[in-house]
Formats: structure tokens, C-alpha cells, sequence
């Protein structure tokens, strides 16, 4: 009995170690099922839309496969847009680091923010728009 006592927490800690290693990333997962991160955010962009001329805006770069994938997609739709391309303009890539941009394309329409290419969402936000 007296062994059991000393060496119950030499064998509790690497059993709770590994249970903590395997159910992780599982719980992780579960919660981001939940509560998925949202497909866009709201705001209000009227001075990025003044200072484009239109009320469709992408951050992007040239070799972006996603960002391709956008000017196709408004190509198709007859969506009227201004580009700004971040590996080629220093204005362009400021701005896009003061609005916190992580990834490319970086898409402003309407009152949305969407980061990232999200086919359904893009046209969801260009239908809202143009209402």
C-alpha cells in the first residue's frame, strides 16, 4: 500500500502527459466546430472606397493563385473593381500592413472585409452590394 502512495504520481503524471498530448488537437478541432472563426467581418470602408473609386477592393500579388482566382471570379460576374498589388507597390503594401493584412487576396465589398478566396461569400458580399 505504502508503495502504491510514492508511486502512484510517477505513474499519474505521464498517463494524464499523454491522455493531454492525444486529446489536444481532438478538443481543438471540436471547438473550432462549434464556433468557426467568421467568413467575413462588417465596417464601415467608405475612405478605402473614396480613395479606389469603387465599392470592390483586393490586396493582392501577382503570383497569388487565390488572388488569380478573384479576378476571375469578378470577371465573370461583371464585378468593377480596383487592385492594389502588394509586392509591387510600397503605398500598397503599407496599407495593406496597417489594415492588418495576414494573407492575400484581401477583399473589401460593401460593408464586408473577407480574407482569403471564399467563392460563395465573395459573391454573397458582391450581391449585397450591389442592392
Amino acid at each position: 500500500m505504502n508503495l502504491i502512495k510514492k508511486l502512484l504520481p510517477f505513474l499519474l503524471i505521464p498517463a494524464f502527459f499523454a491522455l493531454g498530448l492525444y486529446a489536444g488537437p481532438r478538443l481543438a478541432g471540436f471547438y473550432r466546430e462549434l464556433f468557426p472563426e467568421p467568413q467575413y467581418t462588417t465596417g464601415d470602408h467608405a475612405a478605402l472606397y473614396a480613395k479606389a473609386g469603387r465599392p470592390v477592393v483586393m490586396y493582392a500579388t501577382t503570383t497569388c493563385p487565390y488572388c488569380a482566382k478573384a479576378r476571375e471570379l469578378f470577371a465573370r460576374n461583371g464585378v468593377e473593381y480596383t487592385e492594389y498589388q502588394i509586392d509591387k507597390s510600397k503605398e500598397a503594401n503599407a496599407d495593406f500592413i496597417a489594415k492588418q493584412g495576414i494573407g492575400v487576396p484581401l477583399l473589401y465589398i460593401g460593408d464586408r472585409r473577407i480574407d482569403g478566396y471564399r467563392e460563395q461569400v465573395i459573391l454573397d458580399a458582391v450581391a449585397a452590394a450591389r442592392r
